[in-house]
């Protein structure tokens, strides 16, 4: 077993930064051999001399896009559980409100941008509603389906011992929900930090999507890059984050079922 798991997490950490440190060292080579303008494609040194020179900068937007990012994936998520639930006791709820659910998925969501910078200002509140409106989808249809398919025999067994509709909600339907709700969850962490992102392309004095559309208008490329590979960072960062919650309360509720 313990050979098992040391060659797994060979294969998951280490390959993928082999692989990452021989594409860095091949875009710096393609870089230096081929005589591409600095304002199209940088070379990886010149971004790493950019990012030591906005370093303050960059870490302040940083942590103001995951602030934002965060609190937007928790009120999407908290909305769409509850929402998720409502559906599953309540058939006729979900006939009457689920295709609207699916209608704002359809919604063209960067035009939504606008209006909430006109009912929230520039501040974080509607950075924060711009990301949770985005990540809110996913959960909504994974955590509905999960709390539908259960086994039948089992729900009729704890029927016929009188169990209400709490009790087989968090026994039986959320336990067997669990692949996925963090199969959602995993996909609204990315989600999550491109609402942040757009809605601050859109109107924000600081973080990453503001430094992104202040470098594009400046064709400064490389302080470009140092942006969205910040943005990247958070959308790893927390990524894992869900991915070890998983391991630790996802075999937890397996156990249960």
């Amino acid at each position: 077993m313990t050979n098992k798991t040391s060659k797994f997490s060979i294969s998951f950490y280490v390959l993928p930064l082999i692989a990452l440190i021989i594409f860095v060292l091949a875009w710096e080579f393609l870089c230096i051999t081929i005589p591409v303008k600095e304002y199209i494609v940088p070379a990886p040194s010149v971004v790493a001399k950019t990012f030591a020179l906005h370093n303050q900068s960059l870490w302040t937007d940083f942590y103001i896009t995951a602030i934002e990012a965060v609190l937007g994936f928790l009120l999407a998520n908290l909305l769409s559980l509850i929402t998720a639930v409502c559906f599953t006791v309540s058939p006729l709820t979900r006939r009457i409100f689920y295709p609207y659910t699916v209608a704002l998925k359809s919604i063209p969501l960067i035009a939504l941008a606008p209006l909430l910078v006109l009912w929230f200002g520039y501040g974080i509140v509607g950075k924060v509603f711009m990301s949770a409106i985005i990540a809110y989808f996913p959960l909504v249809v994974n955590a509905t389906t999960g709390l539908n398919e259960i086994d039948r025999e089992r729900l009729a067994l704890m029927e016929s011992l009188s169990a209400g509709k709490m009790e087989i909600l968090m026994k039986l339907r959320f336990p067997s929900a669990m692949p996925h709700i963090f199969a959602a969850l995993k996909i609204s962490t990315s989600l999550a930090v491109v609402g942040a992102i757009v809605a601050e392309l859109t109107g924000a004095t600081r973080g990453l999507g503001f430094t992104i559309l202040m470098a594009s208008y400046n064709i400064d490329t490389p302080l470009l890059f140092c942006a969205i590979i910040l943005a990247a960072l958070i959308g790893i960062t927390f990524f894992g984050a869900m991915c070890l919650l998983e391991s630790t309360i996802g075999k937890k509720y397996k156990r249960s079922i």
